[in-house]
């Protein structure tokens, strides 16, 4: 029969290999992060392996103003790269894509090859302008067409130089949506230095959970790194 001290003994080592192997559990559980690379464009960026991927189709179809399922939507997504990931439980391109109110982030990355016609066009202000109007003179003609989100507010208007071969902006800015609730758009775009590729990053939720996510926010698009040395 064993004594009580080498009971006690086996009883502590037990103890200490449950310990052990919890620790090995966390270690092996789900990674922080979801990484997301395209290789033969040489840009990265990471998201918390929380949110899920969604269709990025229909978002090219917003960001592009092509209509999904057009010949000219096909030829477009030949020189087109995309993807998109949605916190919420309930993840959805319409997160992106509508008015309705989207109270987790979503996330739409894309990189595309620019047409020569719009590669001569391609200017700051042209990015600032990507995806929403946030230029004074863009603003200005929205309003005179009756666009549906008001109340605009300039956040952030930075222009970056990430490496000798690439330059952009980020920008952030909030609309009052239809629906009478304020979203933030956070957005990232690059240019390589002969226009001839883009680079181009979006989050989006209300103004509420960009404050109160702002960090998570931010780690995602400090993320998005391009190598390009065009």
């Amino acid at each position: 029969m064993a004594s009580g001290r080498s009971k006690g003994h086996r009883r502590f080592a037990a103890a200490g290999l449950v310990l052990v192997s919890a620790i090995i559990l966390v270690a092996c559980g789900k990674p922080e992060f979801t990484y997301v690379s395209n290789n033969d464009e040489k840009t990265y960026f990471k998201v918390p392996s929380a949110w899920a991927k969604i269709d990025e189709r229909p978002i090219d179809s917003v960001v592009s103003g092509i209509d999904e399922g057009s010949l000219a939507a096909v030829l477009h997504k030949n020189r087109l790269w995309s993807v998109a990931y949605d916190a919420s439980k309930q993840p959805s391109h319409t997160h992106m894509t509508s008015f309705v109110t989207t109270d987790q982030p979503v996330v739409y990355a894309a990189v595309e090859h620019l047409a020569t016609a719009e590669q001569d066009v391609v200017s700051l202000d042209f990015m600032r302008d990507f995806y929403l109007p946030v230029t004074e003179d863009l603003r200005a003609r929205a309003v005179q067409a009756n666009y549906p989100l008001t109340d605009f507010e300039l956040l952030r208007d930075e222009v970056l130089a990430p490496s000798q071969g690439l330059h952009g902006v980020r920008v952030t800015y909030n609309y009052r949506f239809p629906t009478d609730v304020y979203h933030t758009f956070d957005q990232l775009v690059y240019v390589n230095n002969d226009s001839s590729t883009l680079y181009f990053l979006l989050i989006r939720c209300t103004f509420t959970c960009y404050k109160e996510r702002s960090a998570e926010i931010d780690t995602v698009i400090k993320s998005f790194t391009v190598r390009s040395s065009a």
